[in-house]
Parts: C-alpha cells; sequence; structure tokens
C-alpha cells in the first residue's frame, strides 16, 4: 500500500523506478501463467486432431477437462494463498507460486498419457491462483497511488503477452519443446524476485517498523518515510489476525458488499465467454470457415490484446477506471454480435470466401476491448478496495469465485454450444455483457489517484 503524504510538495519529483522494477521482476511469473493459458489454442486443436502428429490423442470430452481443469487449479491455489499470506507474507507466497507452476511444465514435457496432461493443467492453476492472490495485493502495497493501476495492469497484459507467445509457438513446437521454453521466465522470476524487498505493509502488520521504514525506502528512494509510515500505522490499526474473527467479521453485510461488487465486474467478464473462446480460439475460426491459417490469426489476435493492454496501462490512471470499463463492456458487446452473425450468415449460405473478414475482426475487436477494460480494471479493483482486515480475505474470495466461473465458462461452452449452437451461443454472451454498462455506471465507485486509505474514507461517506 502506497498511501500519499499529504504533506509533500506536489511538484515534488517522486522516485518510482523501483516500483516499475518489482513490477517487471513480477511479470515473469504472470508471462508463465499466461503461457499455460496460451498452451490450449494451438495443443488442443492438434490433440483432438486426426492428422497432427501428436504423441496422444483426446476425445472432446478429454479435451474439455483439459482445457477447464487449470481453473479448478486455480481456485486450490487461491486458498492456499490466502493461508501462506497471513504467516509467510506476499513475497514469500509469491515465490511459493512458482513451483507448481515448474511442475506442471515438467508434467507436460513428460506427458504420454491425458492424465499427465490433467496433472500439468492442474498444477498450472494452482500456481496461477497462488499467484494472482498475492500480487494485486503486492503490488496496491508498495506503488505510489498515481502508478498503482498502471503497475497491476502492466501485469495483467504480461499475462496476455505469455498468452500470446502461446499462442505463436505452439503451431511450431513440439508439446515437450514448448514445455522447456516455458520453464525458463518461471525460473528466471524465483531467480530475481528474490531480490526483491517485501511489501511494507506486511512488515508494519507484524509491528517490524524498521523493516518497514528499510523497504519504503527501497521502493520510494527517499531517507524520511515517517509520514507514510505514520499512514501504514493508520491503514491497519484494529486488523484482527484470528482468521475465523476475521471471517465472521468479512460476512457483515458492510463488508460483504465491496468484494461482491468487484465480483459483479468479474461475472460480466467471464459471460463474456473470454475463457471459452481463448481456449477453442483455432477451433471457432476453423468452424468458422475462414481462408487464413487460422494459428495466424489466433497470434493476430494476441497482438491485438498486447495492444490494449499496453494503451490500458497508460490510460486507466487517467481515464479512470469506470469509463474504461463502459467502453470497454460496449466494445465486447458489439464484437459477439457480429461473430455470432457470421455464423448466422453462414447458415443462410452466403459464400464463406466473403465472409472472410467478419470472424476476424469480431475476434480482433472482442481482445482489443476486453484488454483495454474488462481483463485488467477487475486485477486493479481486488488491490484497492478493501480495508486492511479484509485484503486476504476478499481477495480469497474473489480469485475462488473467479476461477470457478473461468471453470464453468470453458467446462460448459462446449456442451451450450451442442445444445443451441454457435450463434445464439455468441449472442447470449453479447447480451450478458451489455448488462455491465449499467452495472458499472451505477455501482462501481471510482478509485483513480486514491491512495488505500482515501479510498477507503471516500467509500465509508
Amino acid at each position: 500500500m502506497s498511501p500519499e503524504d499529504p504533506k509533500k510538495n506536489a511538484n515534488d519529483k517522486i522516485t518510482v523506478w523501483p516500483q516499475w522494477l518489482a513490477t517487471c521482476t513480477l511479470s515473469l511469473v504472470v508471462i508463465g501463467s499466461g503461457l499455460a493459458n496460451g498452451w490450449a489454442s494451438p495443443y488442443l486443436a492438434q490433440l483432438t486432431s486426426t492428422e497432427a502428429n501428436m504423441p496422444l490423442r483426446l476425445t472432446d470430452a478429454e479435451a474439455s477437462w483439459v482445457a477447464s481443469l487449470l481453473n479448478l487449479g486455480r481456485l486450490v491455489g487461491a486458498l492456499l494463498s490466502a493461508v501462506c499470506q497471513e504467516f509467510m507474507g506476499r513475497k514469500m507466497v509469491l515465490l511459493l507460486g512458482g513451483l507448481p507452476l515448474l511442475a506442471s511444465w515438467i508434467f507436460s514435457i513428460c506427458a504420454t498419457s491425458v492424465m499427465w496432461l490433467y496433472t500439468s493443467r492442474f498444477c498450472s492453476g494452482i500456481g496461477s491462483g497462488i499467484t494472482w492472490t498475492a500480487l494485486t495485493l503486492y503490488l496496491s502495497e508498495i506503488a505510489d497511488p498515481k502508478i498503482r493501476g498502471s503497475l497491476i495492469s502492466m501485469n495483467v497484459n504480461a499475462s496476455t503477452l505469455g498468452m500470446f507467445l502461446g499462442n505463436a509457438m505452439g503451431p511450431y513446437l513440439s508439446m515437450e519443446m514448448f514445455g522447456y521454453v516455458s520453464l525458463v521466465p518461471n525460473v528466471l522470476f524465483m531467480i530475481l524476485f528474490s531480490l526483491i524487498p517485501e511489501s511494507p505493509y506486511h512488515y508494519v502488520l507484524h509491528g517490524d517498523i524498521e523493516k518497514a521504514e528499510a523497504s519504503l525506502k527501497w521502493f520510494r528512494r527517499e531517507a524520511d518515510t515517517k509520514a507514510e509510515i505514520q499512514e501504514l500505522q493508520e491503514f491497519v490499526a484494529g486488523v484482527q489476525t484470528n482468521i475465523f474473527l476475521k471471517l465472521r467479521e468479512f460476512l457483515t453485510p458492510s463488508n460483504l458488499k465491496k468484494p461482491l461488487v468487484v465480483m459483479g465486474v468479474y461475472v460480466f467478464f467471464h459471460v463474456s465467454g473470454y475463457s471459452a473462446l481463448m481456449s477453442y480460439a483455432e477451433i471457432i475460426l476453423t468452424k468458422s470457415q475462414i481462408t487464413i491459417e487460422p494459428s495466424l490469426v489466433v497470434t493476430l489476435l494476441g497482438t491485438s490484446m498486447i495492444i490494449a493492454g499496453s494503451m490500458a496501462t497508460f490510460l486507466i490512471d487517467k481515464l479512470g477506471r469506470r469509463c474504461l470499463l463502459i467502453l470497454s463492456c460496449i466494445g465486447t458487446s458489439v464484437s459477439l454480435a457480429l461473430l455470432g452473425l457470421h455464423f448466422q450468415l453462414l447458415e443462410l449460405g452466403y459464400s464463406s470466401v466473403s465472409l472472410t473478414c467478419l470472424p476476424i475482426i469480431s475476434l480482433l475487436l472482442f481482445n482489443f476491448a476486453l484488454g483495454i477494460g474488462l481483463q485488467p480494471i477487475p486485477s486493479t479493483l481486488v488491490g484497492e478496495m478493501f480495508t486492511a482486515n479484509m485484503k486476504n480475505i476478499a481477495s480469497t474470495f474473489i480469485n475462488c469465485n473467479n476461477a470457478l466461473l473461468s471453470f464453468a465458462s470453458a467446462k460448459t461452452y462446449q456442451p451450450f454450444l451442442d445444445l443451441v449452437g454457435d450463434k445464439f451461443v455468441y449472442w447470449t454472451y453479447s447480451v450478458s455483457v451489455l448488462l455491465s454498462v449499467p452495472y458499472v455506471y451505477f455501482l462501481l465507485p471510482e478509485t483513480t489517484g486514491k491512495s488505500l486509505l482515501e479510498i477507503q474514507r471516500a467509500i465509508k461517506k
């Protein structure tokens, strides 16, 4: 947490490069997590194909489990992260999250049956769940309020970069070689992040003011950190250490409202079908009968989301969270409506050659619209919206539900598709996402530019 010092002259130059350095180091493990997400699209297409030269073949049902088990693992990882953070702190938990990610790639390298893939994907999910539950809290605690949104958004974009690399490498590398390449960012992360300090919030929470000051001096490069330490002490005042008392306090209506509001934003993200569309992107493009190689288009999709994520990193602390979210929701809804229209036109007998651009433009817009708001901003809100007493348990609650929603989205896609057909699937997603616009406008508070203490004061008014 990084509250502003109100006594500081507004014209004073704030040193932020150590915060960016910590964020870049963290992005290595996030890229590793993104590679696990990006693995699904190219390799599920190959593993279910009778033509590809693969060490094993999957049925549609097995492919559905391979696509969705990662998200079930995230649920387990989020719970483990919550328990460990109470005792170990954010930094050690983040390092811990790198271990199951390393294990997942080893299982993938050794895969000779579907059970190896199930285990690999589940371990990837555990590592991702541990990492994401701690990551947004760590970044929100070390960041200056003026760049907090940008730092968190950058790591969300790093996940997109990892997914892009996975989509790009998949068509050209064997599963074994992909696993070896994916080990690299995880190993680098565990070496480099061990050199970055723990969050000053963790030290203040445990009464170690001397280490908290040293941590703040590293991140701020300032000799005098007393004012910020005092605000940190005020922020953590009255924090309950008993997990059961925390849970009871969390379940009171006044405290439960904030995580439910943030959870609502995540619900709209998942009803866009993101998890399913990213896992099945190559298969969807093949079904849409485009005349361009689907694997090439999937790579372009990753590029569009990276561009959008980079723009979000720059705009999130300038335009504000709510404005970007509303623009993102509208763009996502339009893109899904166009994708459904494409399959409707195919059913009506229109030439697939003349329609080739429509699904490509639809999915490019889908990725861009999500990348500029619905993807990065919910993670930012998790790091901002909660009191010191509720941060860990609220983050765990949201990440567990987020994992379940991701699992449900990926697992129900194929049965839903079989039941109603392509066009109605995407039109359902489109209408669902559009409902998020009034939700964001009327229920979501603006947090841009405020310290964590200022946000809590504003929410209480």
